[in-house]
């Protein structure tokens, strides 16, 4: 009954919207949560929360292989500029989201791919705003110590965060016909790893053995959040 009532409501707010799946036939779509502006979600299951993590972590390795051998250091000692960060998270984010598709329906393989591109923005984006501002402020005396260092990171890792979700949003949905992304805890978490990076590529050049362990699998994360989003 109470499905059924969700049906209703959902064909009756968006008359256009094909569902892929059955409240009454499906178990895992039981499960199903109505968010904000009534946008559902699907619990992935065991074999593609499987398929999901795989992938990026095959899809973290490889750029990583080829940074070490470039670097000619092992994948744990790689040196992480923007450069690297922006390819290492690139590949675990595809390699999970090949890795998660794989027998998914039409509709639940855009929205992997529309979370991976917002894994993607949220993993480049905010590390790339600091970078900028520390390239600006690289003749600055008080602006290179450690305190104000730390400060403005955190500030330009903050305000990345959410130009990030805003231009994921607006690739994704420019028309704002579905809900937008919005940044959550886990999202925030995974942003360590940035700041971990930039400040290892700043005046802290001993976080980049702690970085060359934490980042790959931080970006793994990601990708497996890319793979198994729904």
């Amino acid at each position: 009954m109470w499905f059924d009532i969700c049906d209703m409501i959902i064909n009756s707010i968006y008359p256009n919207y094909k569902r892929q799946v059955s409240f009454k036939e499906n178990t895992t779509a039981q499960k199903n949560v109505l968010s904000y502006r009534y946008h559902q979600t699907r619990t992935s299951e065991q074999k593609e929360a499987i398929r999901a993590a795989c992938g990026a972590v095959i899809g973290t390795l490889i750029p990583l292989l080829f940074f070490a051998k470039k670097q000619n250091s092992k994948i744990t000692n790689v040196h992480y500029g923007l450069k690297e960060i922006a390819t290492v998270s690139a590949g675990s984010i595809i390699g999970g989201i090949l890795g998660g598709r794989i027998d998914n329906n039409k509709y639940d393989q855009i929205q992997k791919v529309k979370e991976g591109v917002f894994q993607f923005s949220n993993a480049v984006i905010p590390p790339a705003l600091v970078v900028g501002i520390n390239r600006a402020t690289k003749n600055c005396q008080f602006a290179n110590k450690a305190v104000p260092k730390i400060f403005s990171t955190v500030a330009g890792l903050g305000v990345g965060m959410i130009l990030s979700a805003k231009v994921s949003n607006l690739i994704c949905d420019p028309k704002d016909k579905e809900p937008d992304r919005k940044l959550t805890i886990k999202d925030s978490i995974a942003n360590i790893d940035d700041a971990i990076g930039v400040l290892a590529m700043s005046n802290f050049p001993s976080l980049q053995k702690v970085a060359g362990v934490i980042l790959p699998l931080v970006y793994a994360f990601c990708g497996f959040r890319a793979g198994e989003s729904n």
